[in-house]
């Protein structure tokens, strides 16, 4: 490894090591799984991986952010920030911020810190998700020790992860796979368990014209009523404008 390279790596784990305790913005993407792979070399088990199922976010991406938690053997938790929101605010149902719906999910957590996988070229662009980190008080390791994306992938190759030269999708092709999954309620459906089972629910799910049916566990049944309001409105990305929750069996 070249020595500069070695030397910014060295300042990488230094800084992740004065951290008591860290949750890190998960995509499944190489940063940010470089970023995890050094918190839990640094921080063990005080390092928790998190994938928020945001807007632009698609779900045929979660299946390898899976696979790489796997691999690195880290505790992975999926979650959507609307549903946070609503869990601190009852009543209210808004997008809002990816990393205040963090924040506020890491102080339920007793984690001290939120990271994301912000590096030296992010910080040139200045695109709409670094600046929004920022604003949250989002934490980004690789930027303070001057790593760059290519540095990243060097790194990443050199630690042997398996997503060490993937790249980005683009968020043009993230749109047309929403509209696709609107086209159809049978296909919509499909999405809609699809992403109720990312968040640990245990459903099955029946379309009926534009009513989503969901059958699940008593347990399962009460957390989905008291978001129920929520849960409509990200049902309507996948083509419905209701959902009836029932008892399975």
């Amino acid at each position: 490894m070249d020595k500069g390279l070695e030397r910014k790596l060295g300042d990488l784990r230094k800084r992740i090591r004065k951290l008591d305790s860290a949750l890190v913005a998960f995509s499944g993407g190489v940063d940010s799984s470089f970023l995890m792979r050094i918190c839990r070399e640094e921080l063990g088990e005080k390092a928790v991986a998190v994938t928020a199922l945001s807007e632009n976010y698609p779900l045929s991406e979660l299946s390898l952010a899976k696979r790489v938690a796997r691999i690195m053997g880290i505790r992975h938790v999926v979650v959507d920030p609307v549903l946070i929101q609503a869990a601190s605010q009852p009543q209210r149902c808004r997008r809002g911020s990816i990393y205040s719906s963090l924040k506020s999910l890491a102080m339920r957590m007793q984690l001290s810190n939120v990271l994301d996988g912000s590096h030296k070229d992010d910080a040139a662009s200045k695109g709409a998700s670094f600046l929004a980190a920022r604003r949250a008080g989002v934490k980004s390791p690789l930027l303070e020790s001057n790593i760059s994306k290519a540095e990243v992938r060097l790194l990443a190759r050199e630690l042997g992860l398996p997503n060490w030269d993937k790249e980005p999708s683009s968020s043009k092709a993230h749109k047309k796979a929403v509209r696709s999954i609107m086209a159809a309620s049978r296909t919509g459906s499909r999405a809609a368990a699809e992403y109720l089972t990312a968040l640990g629910y245990d459903v099955t799910v029946r379309a009926k014209g534009k009513t989503l049916i969901i059958f699940t566990s008593k347990r399962n049944l009460l957390t989905l009523a008291e978001h129920l309001a929520c849960l409509e409105k990200k049902m309507k990305r996948f083509g419905f404008s209701e959902v009836s929750l029932r008892l399975s069996g």
